[in-house]
């Protein structure tokens, strides 16, 4: 099968934009998987990580085209005008001819060029990670044109494959799209790359025996703020423990103060955006992940840290709440105190955090990338046969 991948930045690790990095991973995971099981794989990109216009990334080929960003910055990107260039671009016959054999097309962002496609009639399955929360005043004024895309596109294609049922429910509630259209299919996993063996003594003898640790944006539906007020209830019951935080955004600077005004300086670092090979070792060498964010598409973080063999506390709310299975906890949502209960109960039971550990391990095998990989394939076939 001939799959062509629209996106707009690839590959992980070169970094796009803040908010890019996990569609970046699950670009990168999803093209080498299909590629693996002997299907052609072509990616369709931006140059907004730099590049070449013609590359190959592991064997597949990768044509970057522009866009207004890449031709004013940030002005480019303005009401997301540079999505409605790039889509328009797409159609020009130089750029056409090195999709239009493909026997699917996996849209990964929303564009203007929908009917297009449709004369064409090539099958364009569009991939829904999560909708944006208005958590900023700029949001507002931006994200009702990227919603008119998705939302225009979703009901023009009606194939949308989607990483939750959380994330099915807002299709179905924000797009008033049939459910009958939609497809779950959850992200997957290198357990290859993430697995105990990366464990640090370098770490660990630098953060203690009790060692938390948070991964992702610096943004308010993180919930960071409710994990750090939990943090005084678990340093009054075990002081030698220690809060790792990383990652990036707008939100970091008044998540520093707070902990200042805390008083947990003492036991909490921020130690900003890692690359992932450094990242991988902080995830097998902590004791706990915790993850306190109040919505997610759906959570690639846990994966990654149970993949590690390090135990989860995530907020009681699906999906995440769907994807720890046995292999953490949950706390209420919001509710710093029931978090911090959590955290002094794992940290004073290493009996119980061993149980949960070997848990996790198991719980993520279900999400192995070429199983998933499978699934979406499969799904192409079926519609294609139903068609």
């Amino acid at each position: 099968m001939k799959i062509a991948i629209i996106t707009p930045s690839f590959p992980y690790p070169i970094r796009g934009e803040r908010g890019l990095y996990g569609i970046e991973r699950y670009t990168e995971n999803l093209a080498i998987n299909l590629k693996n099981l002997n299907h052609k794989v072509k990616i369709i990109t931006t140059f907004w990580n730099g590049g070449k216009r013609y590359d190959n990334y592991k064997g597949i080929p990768i044509l970057r085209i522009l866009d207004s960003k890449a031709l004013l910055g940030k002005l480019g990107s303005i009401f997301y005008f540079n999505y409605l260039t790039f889509g328009l671009n797409l159609l020009r016959e130089k750029n056409y001819k090195f999709f239009k054999d493909s026997d699917v097309i996996i849209m990964n962002l929303a564009i203007n060029s929908i009917s297009f496609f449709k004369i064409k009639s090539i099958p364009i399955f569009s991939i829904f990670h999560h909708r944006q929360p208005l958590e900023f005043m700029s949001y507002y004024i931006t994200y009702p044109f990227l919603h008119y895309l998705e939302k225009r596109q979703f009901r023009r294609f009606k194939n949308v494959i989607t990483v939750s049922n959380a994330s099915k429910n807002d299709i179905i509630k924000y797009y008033g799209l049939n459910e009958k259209y939609i497809k779950v299919i959850p992200n997957g996993i290198d357990t290859k790359k993430f697995n105990p063996k990366n464990s640090s003594k370098e770490i660990r003898e630098k953060y203690g025996n009790n060692i938390l640790l948070y991964s992702g944006l610096m943004i308010p539906r993180k919930g960071v703020s409710v994990l750090l007020k939990a943090m005084p209830y678990v340093i009054k019951e075990i002081p030698d423990v220690h809060l790792i935080l990383t990652g990036e955004g707008p939100s970091l600077n008044g998540w520093k103060n707070l902990s200042n005004t805390l008083g947990i300086q003492n036991s909490v670092s921020f130690l900003g955006f890692l690359e992932e090979k450094e990242l991988l070792k902080y995830y097998a060498t902590c004791d706990i992940f915790v993850f306190p964010s109040r919505k997610e598409g759906f959570g690639q973080v846990i994966l990654e840290a149970m993949a590690s063999g390090t135990p989860v506390i995530c907020a009681n709310i699906p999906p995440m709440s769907d994807i720890i299975g046995g292999g953490g906890k949950m706390f209420k949502l919001n509710d710093s105190k029931d978090l911090s209960k959590k955290i002094i109960e794992l940290l004073l039971d290493r009996k119980k955090l061993e149980n949960l550990r070997e848990k996790a391990l198991s719980e993520v095998k279900k999400y192995e990338w070429t199983y998933i990989a499978e699934i979406y394939v499969n799904h192409f076939k079926e519609l294609k046969t139903r068609n």
